[in-house]
């Protein structure tokens, strides 16, 4: 298996699906922006990991299936998107919470996850991050901006800056404006 074919699989599962904002453009443009982000502004070469930054979503948004990932591309990309892939609160864990406190749950189950991924995950998620926080500054504002902010603060936090100074480096610069 090469790019190609892990791009080929990552648009058949996203296709039909969009981004957030008022223009916005289909969801395989994010995972495409994080392969470029891990490649150009991360420095990385390992095809594993390209790959896992091209199927990161895959099973969050589509309902692929661990097993489909691991059959196309192979036990390492399979983990590597198990530790990317969040966990979501249960209806239990959520039930009568505000918007606002059902938020913070999620925010701290993500930090917690990315707190327990490898190195190797750590620096994809940095990509995504940055591709994540470069969008949110074209379609969130006020509140939900800056909270999004805060979260990417804390997650800045989590990931040493060694794990990939390049992209740590670049969310850093977004987040001081």
């Amino acid at each position: 298996m090469n790019l190609d074919d892990a791009m080929e699989f990552a648009a058949k599962a996203h296709r039909g699906q969009v981004r957030d904002g008022e223009a916005p453009l289909p969801y395989i443009t994010h995972p495409v922006e994080v392969l470029i982000n891990l490649r150009y502004v991360g420095g990385i070469e390992n095809p594993d990991m390209q790959t896992a930054a091209l199927l990161h979503d895959v099973v969050e948004e589509s309902g692929t299936t661990f097993e489909e990932i691991e059959k196309q591309f192979g036990p390492r990309v399979r983990d590597l998107v198990k530790e990317l892939t969040r966990e979501e609160p249960t209806s239990e864990q959520t039930a009568g919470m505000s918007k606002d406190e059902i938020w913070e749950l999620r925010s701290g189950m993500l930090l917690g996850e990315i707190s327990q991924m490898s190195p190797t995950a750590q620096t994809i998620k940095l990509a995504d991050r940055f591709s994540n926080l470069r969008e949110a500054h074209q379609v969130k504002s006020g509140k939900k901006l800056k909270r999004y902010a805060k979260q990417s603060e804390k997650i800045l936090e989590i990931i040493p800056k060694a794990t990939n100074p390049g992209l740590w480096m670049a969310i850093r610069q977004l987040l001081d404006g």
